[in-house]
């Protein structure tokens, strides 16, 4: 991921099952939906990797998001506020919390705009993934 991009969690009181957001997810989607996310997702892949200026066009949804409002309607709510004032929001695997890829100067804008009762983790990133270390040598006998 791009050294310039802090991605922070929005983590509102409020608890939704998973089973729950998911079942509000409609079993057939439009292709033009569906074509859009596709290319979208592939958007993300370049704007996280080399060029974070295109996070907030990246990061728009047609299959999930609006779909779940009505269960989650503060976290969308938020994700519209964050939106609009530039930051690449949305809703973090099926809610209620808020993911916002954003730079490490424009965190404390974000926090500005999450709402009382939410709690702002900044997360750190591991930049080298993940890696194969040797077996101790009684492991790797055997």
């Amino acid at each position: 991921m791009d050294a310039a991009i802090q991605p922070v969690v929005l983590v509102p009181e409020a608890t939704l099952s998973t089973h729950v957001a998911r079942g509000l997810l409609p079993d057939v989607v439009p292709h033009a939906d569906a074509a859009f996310n596709a290319g979208r997702a592939a958007l993300l892949v370049h704007a996280l990797t080399s060029e974070p200026g295109l996070l907030l066009d990246a990061t728009e949804d047609r299959l999930h998001q609006r779909q779940r409002a009505a269960a989650m309607r503060d976290s969308m709510a938020l994700v519209d506020r964050l939106r609009a004032a530039g930051h690449a929001a949305v809703i973090s695997g099926a809610g209620p919390s808020v993911l916002v890829l954003t730079s490490r100067d424009a965190v404390a804008g974000v926090t500005l705009l999450t709402p009382p009762g939410w709690t702002a983790l900044p997360l750190e990133v591991d930049s080298h993934g993940a890696r194969v270390l040797d077996a101790p040598a009684e492991v790797s006998s055997r």
